[in-house]
Order: structure tokens, then C-alpha cells, then sequence
């Protein structure tokens, strides 16, 4: 017990000597399951550094990124009625999710005397002491979240070479020559190597500062074309055939999800009692972040109508220095992200799988080709599906349904097991309305994206 002590005394004299962007990002990283933060731990008290404004903003910032340039989209395919409603009512299903899971891994927390759980170790303690005939299934739901994890930070690689080569060839075609979009996706493998085998998160953290300054500006500049020039209001459908509804689903899922991240935050807090509740620093700040999106999205159908592109910068006045001088900050900011969206994938599959079984000479030349490996794929990946819009549909359909709504849902059923499920089993019915609505968003999303891929963009044999 006197050893324990020791080691928490120790642990907790560097969580303070640490500079708070460290332990930021350790939070973030130990988030997402990562073990290169055993040594940074954010305690539930006296060690947060974090204000209530501070969050606030950092809350902001995980809902900003590159799903807004596809809402626009998405509206052509819902409606702009539709559109509207359903942004509102799965955002705050989502979020209500979300609040659901950050109160049940509080609660793991606190029952299992773990101060800092991950998402993985809290489905795992979840389903382990949920029903007892499910219960065998605690490791198996702890490898689905590190597969979805993966999955989720490589597709999103992916999403970002597409985009920035489409930018690049967008602004070649203008001041140099015309090129296939596809070479300038191979053309970006050296400069992303280069940025991806920096292994040092703290050097990262000036190319995260820069990307979220960047892309503020420019979706506010984007505003501003958004609201000049509108079409007639009466040539806008309302509603739009039901098969196109998935693609919305999973642009919107891809746009407002953001678990990890958002767990993290809570925990980084002075006073984490003041993230969650009805008026909490989470909904103050997802309501902003719903808000910016449903407006950006129906402005943005409203602007350009059926003509509306995948993304929303296609449709920008190429001969204006103003519209290009916003795709190459998208672009640069998109470009300087990569590398922290796949510092996840690399954390869980060397750190967690493969460096445990290595000796220790070789560790270091096997994550370097990992990264190199990582980076080579997703560009592979780009290659072969150049569609921004339906790799991010993909992407949010596939794994954010189960992460943001369905494993929620089981983590809730697990939990509420012991606690009991209400009047009616009415708690019951909560979580399995999650992971109804994950499972019939999720999978209508996946097949309709998978058909729609494999019928532009074939794969020849």
C-alpha cells in the first residue's frame, strides 16, 4: 500500500512539472487508448489546468475541420427542410450519447479506482460485469475499439490526401499546368513521410496550432460567399428522395463526432463538474458547433443549389485571389493535420500490438515503417477512391455509427445492468434506441458509400 502511494505521489509530481500542453495532449492521446501517456496523468482534481472558457474553446476547435466543407452536400442530398431538422436532431442524439458514455466511464472510473480509463478499457470493464451471458465478450468489444479507432484516424488520413490534392490540382491547373489529381496524391507520399516520422508529440503542436488558425479564417471567409449572390429560395427541395438520406447521415456522423477528443477534455478541467448537465461547457459548446453547421450547410445548398460539390471550395469563384488564397489555407491546414490524425493509428497498432513483441534494437526501425507503411496506404487508398465526399460518408457511417451510438448503447446496458433500468426498463429502451439508430444509419450508410465507390471507381482486376 506504502509502495502505491509512492508511485502516485511520483506520478503526480510530473503531471505537474509537465508544461500543460503536454499533458493536453497525453490526455488526448490516453483518450484514444494510447499508452504513450502512462506518464501523464490528469487527475479529476487539483492537477487540471484547464478553465471553463478554456474547454469551451477547445471544444469549439474538435468541432471545426473539414466536415464542414461537406454539409453543403449533404443538405443537396437530404433537403434543405430536412437537412435542418435532421442536423439539429441526430447532432444532439449524438451529443445526448456522448453524455451518456462520459457519465458511465466517470462512474468505471470511480467503481474500479482508475483514474484515467480509455474508451477501450471502459467497454471492456463495462461488458465484463454487465449480463453475465454476454459477458465473455469483454475482450472481443476492447479489440472492436481499436480496430474502429484505426480504421476511423486511417480513413480520415485518407479523406485529407484526397482533399489536399484536389486542392493542389485546383490551384495548378490556374498557375502552372493541368495534371491528373491522382499525381499530385502520389506527389504528396515524400512530404507526408517527412512530417509523419516526427515521433515527438510536442513537435507536433505548432502544425496543430497553425491548422486550427487556418481553418477559422477560412470558413469564415467562405461565409461571406455563402451569403452574397443566393439563388431564388423557391427553386431549393425541401425534402429529397430517401436512398440519398445515408450520405447525410454519414457526413454529419464524420462532421460532429468526436468522442475521444471530447473525453479527454473533460478530464483536463479544473472544475470537470461543470463539462456535462444540461448547461454544461459541453453543450454550450456543441450548440455553437451545431449551430455553425446548419447554417454553413443550408447557406451553402442555398448558394449553389444542385450544383453544389463535394466539397464546398470547388464551388468558389476559381479566378478570385480571395477563393484561392482560401483552398491553399485549407489546404496547408488539412496537410499539417494528417500527421496528428495518424499519430493514433500508429500509437495502437505499434505501441499497443507490435512493440511489445519486439526487442528493444529493433522497436524504433519497425515504427518507421509502420509510419512509412501507413502513409504509403492511405495515399494508395486516395488513389483508388478520389471522392471526398462519399471516403468522409464512409468514414462516419462506418466507424463513428459504432463508435459514437452503438457502442454507447452497449456500454449503457452494461452499466445499467447492476443499477437497474427504470421504471418500465425505460433505460433499456434508451440504449437500444442507440444502437438501433447506429446500426440502421450505420449500415444503410456503409452499403450505400461501398456501392456507390465501387460503381465510380471499379476495381480492375
Amino acid at each position: 500500500m506504502e509502495r502505491r502511494k509512492r508511485s502516485f505521489a511520483s506520478q503526480r509530481r510530473l503531471s505537474q512539472e509537465l508544461p500543460f500542453h503536454q499533458r493536453l495532449l497525453g490526455g488526448v492521446q490516453k483518450s484514444f487508448g494510447s499508452p504513450l501517456a502512462h506518464q501523464v496523468r490528469l487527475q479529476l482534481a487539483g492537477d487540471n489546468t484547464m478553465s471553463d472558457f478554456q474547454t469551451f474553446i477547445n471544444v469549439l476547435k474538435c468541432g471545426f475541420g473539414t466536415g464542414c466543407l461537406a454539409m453543403p452536400k449533404a443538405f443537396m442530398h437530404s433537403g434543405w427542410l430536412m437537412g435542418l431538422i435532421s442536423t439539429v436532431v441526430l447532432s444532439s442524439f449524438v451529443l445526448y450519447a456522448m453524455h451518456i458514455l462520459l457519465r458511465h466511464i466517470n462512474f468505471l472510473g470511480a467503481r474500479f479506482e482508475i483514474p484515467l480509463l480509455t474508451y477501450r478499457k471502459s467497454v471492456e470493464l463495462a461488458v465484463s460485469n454487465g449480463p453475465p451471458k454476454f459477458q465473455f465478450l469483454s475482450k472481443p468489444f476492447g479489440y472492436l475499439v481499436d480496430i474502429l479507432l484505426c480504421g476511423y484516424h486511417f480513413g480520415v488520413d485518407c479523406v485529407y490526401v484526397v482533399f489536399v490534392a484536389k486542392s493542389l490540382k485546383h490551384l495548378g491547373d490556374i498557375y502552372l499546368w493541368p495534371l491528373d489529381e491522382r499525381l499530385y496524391m502520389a506527389l504528396l507520399i515524400l512530404p507526408l513521410i517527412l512530417t509523419f516520422i516526427i515521433r515527438d508529440l510536442k513537435s507536433l503542436l505548432p502544425f496543430a496550432f497553425i491548422a486550427n488558425i487556418l481553418i477559422f479564417v477560412g470558413s469564415f471567409i467562405i461565409l461571406g460567399y455563402l451569403f452574397r449572390g443566393l439563388s431564388r429560395f423557391e427553386e431549393l427541395k425541401a425534402f429529397q428522395p430517401l436512398r440519398n438520406f445515408p450520405l447525410f447521415f454519414g457526413t454529419v456522423l464524420f462532421a460532429i463526432e468526436s468522442v475521444g477528443v471530447i473525453l479527454a477534455l473533460g478530464r483536463s478541467m479544473r472544475t470537470p463538474e461543470n463539462f456535462l448537465g444540461p448547461c454544461g461547457v459541453l453543450n454550450q459548446g456543441m450548440f455553437v458547433v451545431i449551430f455553425f453547421y446548419a447554417v454553413f450547410g443550408f447557406f451553402g445548398y442555398w448558394r449553389y443549389g444542385q450544383d453544389t460539390e463535394n466539397s464546398i471550395l470547388q464551388n468558389l469563384p476559381q479566378n478570385k485571389i480571395l477563393s484561392q488564397l482560401v483552398t491553399a489555407m485549407f489546404a496547408l491546414a488539412i496537410f499539417f493535420s494528417y500527421s496528428l490524425q495518424g499519430y493514433i493509428t500508429v500509437d495502437i497498432i505499434f505501441r499497443s500490438y507490435l512493440e511489445p513483441e519486439l526487442e528493444d534494437g529493433a522497436s524504433k526501425a519497425v515504427e518507421f515503417l509502420v509510419r512509412i507503411a501507413l502513409v504509403i496506404a492511405s495515399v494508395l487508398m486516395a488513389i483508388q477512391y478520389p471522392d471526398f465526399g462519399l471516403l468522409l460518408a464512409f468514414v462516419g457511417s462506418f466507424c463513428l455509427a459504432q463508435l459514437g451510438l452503438i457502442l454507447p448503447g452497449i456500454v449503457d446496458i452494461c452499466v445499467q445492468y447492476d443499477l437497474g433500468y427504470g421504471p418500465g426498463r425505460i433505460l433499456l429502451l434508451r440504449s437500444m434506441l442507440f444502437i438501433f439508430v447506429g446500426l440502421a444509419g450505420g449500415v444503410a450508410g456503409t452499403v450505400v458509400t461501398l456501392q456507390t465507390l465501387q460503381a465510380r471507381f471499379p476495381i480492375v482486376v
